[in-house]
């Protein structure tokens, strides 16, 4: 027989030969990076950890994330993966080697052997979580991670503004980088503000796919616009629908941005 099929006696490839894939569970502040993607002379997250793991595995090594975080943005559940040549690798043993080179504002949390052909990017699912700082009293120990939004906020127009977010449609109104995209599409699953037990803080968490360019920024510095008076939720809506950046209102900094979730 001949032809590209092989025979039940032919030769098989050796998988032993094949590299080894490993996902990394990450937390890192995001505050001194400028973001997760490698950019020339500038500190990133990626940098950082590929030069830890060339380090410790004495081989180049290339990330894929879950999520690109800008610069500023922090991450508590991020996902990474990459794959390895050699096969004596000790997963406990790497994570440890790994946390002792790293900068205190980036852990490894878990890392495990993944199956063949995993690929952190091709994540189901993403969750963002934003905080609101409305306390009379300024945060100090949480300066970081929140905004701080000076005057009054109506908290349930946000809850209105957030219910319009839902739905698989063009986002393009919420990405300052929409002709970057072949086209601006996500399916947002949901969207919801509520208040932090303690009081002093709103938190906003939104689900989707995928997600563009500050599109969890505009949204959210939008939201408060409306909420604070200086547009209506009607415009919000309408904005939405025209796809125009222009129409939305500010960016909110990205110092209240995090990563908390990525689903398979």
């Amino acid at each position: 027989m001949t032809g590209g099929r092989q025979g039940v006696g032919a030769e098989q490839p050796d998988q032993s030969l094949r590299p080894a894939t490993y996902r990394l569970d990450l937390a890192y502040e995001g505050t001194r990076f400028h973001g997760w993607a490698r950019q020339p002379g500038l500190r990133t997250v990626q940098e950082v950890l590929e030069e830890a793991l060339a380090t410790v595995l004495r081989e180049p090594v290339r990330l894929s994330v879950a999520g690109r975080t800008d610069a500023g943005v922090h991450a508590w559940a991020q996902v990474a993966s990459f794959t390895c040549g050699r096969r004596d690798v000790r997963p406990d043993l790497l994570r440890h080697s790994l946390n002792a080179l790293l900068p205190p504002d980036v852990a490894v949390r878990e890392l495990a052997p993944a199956p063949p052909g995993f690929v952190a990017r091709e994540a189901r699912s993403r969750t963002y979580r934003y905080r609101l700082w409305l306390a009379p009293v300024k945060p100090v120990a949480e300066r970081a991670y929140v905004w701080n939004v000076r005057g009054a906020v109506d908290t349930r127009i946000l809850g209105e503004v957030a219910a319009l977010l839902p739905g698989h449609r063009d986002f393009a109104a919420l990405t300052p980088s929409a002709h970057l995209y072949h086209n601006c599409v996500r399916e947002v699953r949901a969207a919801a503000w509520s208040p932090d037990p303690g009081g002093e803080e709103w938190v906003f968490e939104i689900t989707a796919g995928s997600f563009l360019h500050n599109m969890v920024r505009v949204a959210v510095g939008s939201a408060v616009d409306v909420a604070q008076g200086r547009a209506t939720a009607e415009e919000f809506a309408a904005a939405l629908s025209d796809g125009e950046r222009r129409r939305m209102g500010q960016t909110a900094p990205a110092r209240g941005l995090a990563l908390v979730a990525v689903e398979y």
